[in-house]
């Protein structure tokens, strides 16, 4: 995680939200930092010294829960390791410095918009088709790779637009 006065020297600081930030935004969160440096063809570390700032948190988080049991393992599946993430609470500060907060569904994103609806333009789904990513959590861990799979197609899309000139 990061403290505010490293946030601003972000010129990309995408924040993913869900819930409870124990499965779907910590696993965008953690797929975005890879495809990005796959990307960019970087390393993680280097994400910040390109300006690149990319962090996760749930409008109905606990604070310092671990990632589910699922999330971990699934992300394992992905060569990444999710197993030292801890949930935090969406806060005022988060969303006014992102430049682009992505969330799992409409109500999330209607949240967040009714909440600050001076930022109401940096609030996206995730999903292009407009269409909710389900929450996993409680479910098979089949249920948790699909909704690894689609949020990692999501992204790529994001990716590609958002890098589209680094290309």
């Amino acid at each position: 995680m990061t403290n505010s006065s490293q946030a601003n020297d972000a010129v990309l600081r995408v924040l993913f939200v869900c819930t409870g930030n124990t499965c779907r935004s910590p696993m965008a969160e953690t797929l975005f930092r890879k495809l990005v440096t796959e990307k960019l063809d970087c390393r993680d570390w280097e994400l910040r010294e390109r300006g690149i700032d990319v962090f996760s948190a749930g409008i109905a988080a606990g604070e310092s829960d671990p990632a589910t049991r699922e999330a971990v393992q699934i992300m394992q599946e992905y060569k990444l390791d999710l197993s030292q993430h801890l949930s935090q609470q969406v806060t005022a500060p988060m969303l006014e410095e992102s430049t682009l907060v992505l969330t799992m569904t409409d109500r999330h994103r209607r949240v967040l918009a009714d909440s600050r609806p001076d930022l109401e333009d940096r609030f996206h789904l995730l999903n292009r088709t407009g269409h909710d990513i389900a929450d996993p959590i409680g479910g098979t861990l089949e249920d948790y790779r699909y909704c690894a799979q689609q949020i990692r197609e999501n992204l790529q899309l994001w990716i590609d637009e958002l890098f589209r000139k680094d290309a």
